[in-house]
This record gives C-alpha cells, sequence and structure tokens, in this order.
C-alpha cells in the first residue's frame, strides 16, 4: 500500500476500466463504460485536495481508491465544508477477496479523518451489488433513493460513513 500519484494514472486507469467492465453485469444492453472517467484519473489526483492510494503486487496495480473534498453541485460547486467524496475504490478482479478492498478502505478513511473531514460520501451503481454488500460491511450506510445519472448511464446510491468512528459492521473482525 503506498499514496497514488497522478503518475499512477494509466495504471489505476486499467483497474479502473476493468472495475467498469464488470458493471456490464447489470448494466442495460449497449451500456458502455464511461471513457472520460478512466482517462482522468491523474488529471483528478492532481485536484486540490484529492488524495488516493494503491495497493500492489508484485510491482503491480491491483487496487486503487481515492476521494477529495466534497463538491455540491460536482464537480465544481462550493467545497461542502467537512465532507470528503469518495470518487474511486477499485480492485483488479483478480484480487477479489485477498484483503486488498479492506485496506485500501481503511486507508482511505483513515486519511479522510486525519484532514479533518467528519464525513465521506460514495455513489455506487445500484446494480453493482458486490459493491454495495462490500460498503455496507464497512460501515456504510444508504443515504438515499436510487437516481439515474446519465454521464454514467446507470442509478446510482448515495452512501456515507463517519469516517472517525468504527466503520465495520458488528460481528466483522
Amino acid at each position: 500500500m503506498r499514496q497514488a500519484t497522478p503518475e499512477d494514472g494509466p495504471a489505476i486507469g486499467e483497474v479502473t476500466a476493468a472495475g467498469f467492465e464488470t458493471y456490464r453485469s447489470f448494466a442495460p444492453p449497449g451500456w458502455e463504460p464511461p471513457g472520460d472517467m478512466i482517462d482522468a484519473v491523474g488529471i483528478r489526483l492532481a485536484r486540490p485536495g484529492a488524495w488516493g492510494v494503491v495497493a500492489e503486487d508484485a510491482g503491480e496495480i491491483v487496487g486503487f481508491a481515492a476521494y477529495e473534498p466534497a463538491h455540491d453541485p460536482m464537480p465544481d460547486g462550493p467545497v461542502v465544508p467537512g465532507l470528503a467524496h469518495v470518487w474511486a475504490v477499485f480492485v483488479a478482479p483478480r484480487a477479489w477477496g485477498s484483503g486488498v478492498a479492506p485496506a485500501l478502505m481503511d486507508a482511505l478513511l483513515e486519511a479522510i479523518a486525519a484532514a479533518g473531514l467528519e464525513e465521506a460520501r460514495l455513489f455506487v451503481a445500484a446494480g453493482q451489488e458486490r459493491a454495495r454488500a462490500f460498503y455496507a460491511r464497512e460501515g456504510w450506510r444508504e443515504a438515499a433513493d436510487p437516481y439515474f445519472v446519465e454521464a454514467l448511464g446507470l442509478d446510482v446510491i448515495e452512501m456515507t460513513v463517519r469516517p472517525s468512528r468504527p466503520r465495520r459492521a458488528p460481528g466483522r473482525p
């Protein structure tokens, strides 16, 4: 695990693209991954207040998570005081079940808390049941009903967590 840099953009883009490819299992016919979201990873990491973490295995990036201060409206409205916007959590399918995702989430939420942000939000595709279950195990709670995001072409659900509180659901180590 190490802090991500803008130079990691191409490798992170590959992990992100592989993650978006898994959306085809629940997306409507003809859905295509949002190329602009994948291509802009390095640029987004260079934005003020952005922070990311990568997980490596044998020198290869196998996971990535990042946040920035939340803006309302996204992406360029005023900063929302005390709120982090988690804009990426992706793990290469070959690393699923290996503990990479919880380690990335722990590092990300520790950084958010260290930055003095009181709450974090993310948006997860409503049909991405595996990710939604992971976030719930990590203590994230659904904050709104699903709604359609045209840029993604899918319904999403906003989820939130307070990084200073224990995040794991009861019964989790």
